[in-house]
């Protein structure tokens, strides 16, 4: 779910290059076009997999359940789906609790009915997995997105609390920091040259991330068989400096 840009993107590559199937699913069928011409180019010399797409919009559940019922049943399901509306820090202006809601709904409650779903009617394979994601506003919160903070909070309590009550399908979160990833093109390229040069220095390995870096721990969320129940960091070390 949300796979069909930036990190998803990469997740879903890296998983068909590693010799998966995969079904990627987005917002819009623009988005979904584009992922599957990007996705097929990559997997052109390969017989043995395949990439399939379908528009589902997150927020509503009935349509999410129907689309993890037509898929199922997987090995593994990975969400990267995302909404943060602009207003999310205590400002002097009304909150914006429509958008709030709405970006609870994306963030929040769609992992929790899909992951009910997917648990009440076996749509994951034994050995199978769950891999949500979130950020590091929960553990160094940005001024001015205060409340993104409790977001990403609930997400990775939840990876615990899920990981319990799905078991044995195991359940983890990935929590990327600062990704270069298409939210930044609406800069110019100065700009986005200047940000990352200040941003990668406050990070251990000296760079921004790429989302083929992070991609790297989504798979290793799938595939380690005795993992379950936690958040990976993947920030080059960038909240311990």
């Amino acid at each position: 779910m949300g796979l069909s840009k930036g990190i998803g993107r990469s997740v879903a590559a890296s998983t068909l290059a590693h010799g998966a199937s995969v079904a990627i699913a987005s917002s819009s069928q623009e988005k979904v076009n584009a992922a599957l011409e990007t996705l097929k180019q990559g997997i052109s010399a390969q017989s043995n997999v395949s990439v399939t797409g379908q528009v589902v919009n997150i927020k509503d559940f009935d349509t999410l359940k129907a689309f993890l019922t037509k898929e199922g049943p997987f090995d593994h399901l990975v969400i990267t789906a995302g909404s943060i509306p602009g207003n999310l820090g205590f400002s002097e202006q009304d909150l914006d609790i429509p958008g709030l809601k709405d970006s609870f709904d994306i963030r929040y409650w769609s992992v929790i009915i899909a992951a009910q779903h997917i648990h009440k009617n076996k749509l994951i394979n034994p050995g199978g997995s769950i891999t949500l994601t979130t950020g590091t506003a929960s553990y160094r919160p940005i001024p001015g997105l205060g409340l993104a903070s409790g977001m990403a909070g609930s997400v990775e309590s939840s990876t615990r609390g899920l990981a319990v009550d799905l078991k044995p399908i195991r359940v983890n979160t990935i929590c990327p920091g600062l990704v270069d990833t298409e939210i930044f093109n609406s800069m110019s390229k100065g700009e986005k040259e200047g940000l990352f040069s200040s941003l990668g220095k406050n990070s251990l390995v000296g760079h921004v991330g790429q989302p083929d870096e992070v991609a790297e721990a989504y798979l290793f969320a799938m595939k380690c068989t005795y993992l379950t129940g936690q958040v990976i960091i993947v920030d080059g070390g960038a909240i311990i400096v």
